[in-house]
């Protein structure tokens, strides 16, 4: 059976929550849930981030069943993201091209019966818990990391480079994004965490791991905004849980 939860904060330096997020169970074993982490500025961050949200709830909730296929899993989650994508990008082109450059991350997962099919534009995250073992399943699309995954950069020197938060990919600063797939198959005990870089900047693996273990045993998830936060808290927190029991 499938439990969904989440829970976002501003963190303690930003003025205004740019982070969305929303997931749903529609079935013990069917559903969903989606992160978004805006920028743009203040004001183009947020609505760009709550229109991607937003697209892909809809555009989920309207499809998604229980025993769908991957097959079918793939192509509704394509469209989504390219549903959210349009949306976006239309916005940022209307009243003149004001909000011109806004943008989000968005990673997202849908389920069914056991299948996750993650896609992930940005750097937010998602990470599988297993065993008590902790996996990120997806890939930053940052400057950085490419530098990383070229030999070019070492963690330390990632963790400083002044390029660290430039992004590569983003929903809505082009007509058209290419968004990264992953597929898992769930086993009993498995918990997703889809988050944005507020909190894993701030929580490194190592903390996160005990953490969610504490929250599984019946713990609270905003335990992670006042981990992150009391790290710091120089961003926007979101942290969303699928746990599959």
């Amino acid at each position: 059976m499938l439990q969904i939860y989440g829970a976002t904060d501003r963190g303690m330096v930003r003025e205004a929550n740019e982070d969305r997020f929303a997931g749903e169970v529609f079935d013990r074993w069917c559903g969903y849930a989606v992160v978004c982490d805006g920028m743009g500025g203040e004001i183009g961050g947020g609505i760009a981030a709550g229109i991607a949200a937003e697209e892909v709830r809809r555009m989920v909730e309207s499809s998604l069943r229980p025993h769908m296929e991957e097959r079918s899993l793939r192509l509704l989650l394509e469209t989504a993201v390219a549903g959210a994508n349009r949306a976006v990008y239309t916005r940022s082109e209307q009243n003149g091209g004001a909000l011109r450059g806004m943008g989000s991350t968005l990673c997202a997962v849908l389920i069914s019966n056991g299948t996750a099919l993650i896609a992930n534009v940005g750097d937010s995250r998602c990470y599988l818990l297993r065993n008590g073992t902790l996996t990120l399943m997806t890939e930053d699309h940052t400057i950085v990391a490419k530098m990383m995954r070229q030999g070019l950069l070492s963690p330390k020197e990632a963790a400083s480079h002044p390029d660290r938060h430039a992004i590569t990919r983003a929903i809505g600063v082009e007509p058209e994004v290419l968004p990264d797939y992953t597929v898992v198959q769930l086993a009993r005990g498995d918990t997703l965490l889809l988050c944005s870089d507020g909190l894993y900047n701030a929580l490194p693996p190592d903390e996160l791991s005990p953490l969610l273990a504490d929250i599984l045993n019946g713990g609270d998830i905003h335990t992670l905004i006042d981990r992150a936060n009391a790290a710091g808290g120089p961003d926007n927190i979101t942290a969303v849980l699928i746990h599959n029991r």
